[in-house]
């Protein structure tokens, strides 16, 4: 069953347009949202959320049009980075709030707020403000403000965006465990493609205000077919293929199967530098910087008139004429996404 469908939305604030979108979302699933800041992400969230009326298109909620219907009734859960708990009250006053408003009596919420509790274990948190809390425990409130009204839908904007590693990942587990209790369905906008990894169905990425890959996030990740996404995905050297760059004799068989005007995208650590011939496919250039990381070092070489970033683990000296040997294998064959036709 379809919990969400979008149907040519579109939305224009000052400058930014975001659209068409045209989404259908299985009942229960985990979908991420990933993309570049400005990409229209938070916007199409809080479209679905109801603060923006659309300039067409529509928004359907379970078979019901919710296109025009206000924020408090469409039953979604919304969840952002920055809390938005209210200090002045407890863990579990803030839990309550929505379950007020609703006007239930105490007894039904009373048994909301400790079945939420228990599934996200924060039953010692309770009786606490929230600046008496972590990040990641203000953050635990949240979601279970969010999910104690029983939305159709639960909307997550970067929610671990704050959060350092260890936190990220229980979090995470966190969410997991939502999902697997089939009582929402989760829309998550992150920049972290981690997210996309262990939590979601299906990953859309958004650039421009369109959402221009869509998939299953191990195919589109490991197979980008955009050089805007394999950009994001970083894969920082892009290389047009033309038969006047240099470079067309190295990916010439990669390029075979398209007609139109392509690019090679491969990350730093796709190649390997050496002082002296170390493969078959090799090019010769000359290093022109050089960067300390926390994995080794990483290389600007100049081939031709393009630079390239390559990562290693050994030491070369700058202004050294070296041979750079790319992985044929792990080059991607991406095209610019066409906007137009979205």
């Amino acid at each position: 069953m379809e919990a969400l469908t979008i149907q040519n939305l579109t939305i224009k604030l000052k400058n930014f347009v975001l659209g068409p979108i045209n989404l259908g979302l299985e009942e229960y699933g985990y979908y991420v949202i990933a993309g570049p800041n400005g990409s229209g992400k938070t916007t199409l969230l809080r479209s679905i959320l109801g603060f923006y009326r659309p300039l067409s298109g529509k928004i359907i909620l379970y078979g019901k049009d919710i296109t025009d219907l206000p924020i408090e009734k469409r039953k979604i859960g919304y969840v952002t980075q920055s809390y938005s708990l209210f200090n002045n009250m407890d863990a579990k006053s803030n839990i309550e709030y929505g379950l007020k408003l609703m006007k239930l009596n105490k007894t039904e919420r009373e048994r909301r707020i400790k079945e939420i509790s228990n599934i996200l274990n924060i039953e010692d948190l309770l009786n606490k403000k929230p600046k008496e809390l972590s990040g990641g425990q203000q953050q635990l409130i949240s979601i279970a403000r969010a999910l104690v009204v029983e939305p159709k839908i639960l909307l997550l904007d970067e929610p671990l965006s704050n959060l350092d590693p260890n936190v990220k990942k229980n979090l995470r587990n966190v969410l997991k465990k939502i999902t697997k209790l089939k009582t929402t369905t989760i829309i998550h906008v992150s920049h972290f493609i981690e997210d996309a990894f262990e939590l979601s169905t299906k990953l859309f990425f958004m650039y421009r205000g369109k959402i221009i890959e869509m998939g299953n996030p191990v195919d589109i990740i490991n197979n980008p077919k955009t050089l805007e996404f394999s950009e994001y995905l970083g894969y920082s050297n892009i290389i047009g293929i033309n038969s006047f760059n240099g470079f067309e004799n190295l990916f010439y068989k990669l390029k075979n199967n398209y007609d139109d005007k392509v690019y090679a995208a491969f990350r730093p650590e796709d190649a390997k530098i050496c002082i002296s011939k170390c493969c078959d496919n090799f090019l010769l250039g000359k290093i022109v910087d050089v960067s300390l990381t926390s994995r080794g070092f990483l290389y600007s070489v100049k081939i031709y008139d393009k630079i390239l970033n390559i990562f290693s683990e050994e030491k070369f000296d700058e202004n050294s004429e070296v041979y750079v040997c790319i992985d044929i294998n792990k080059v991607k064959i991406v095209k610019l996404a066409n906007l137009n036709e979205i």
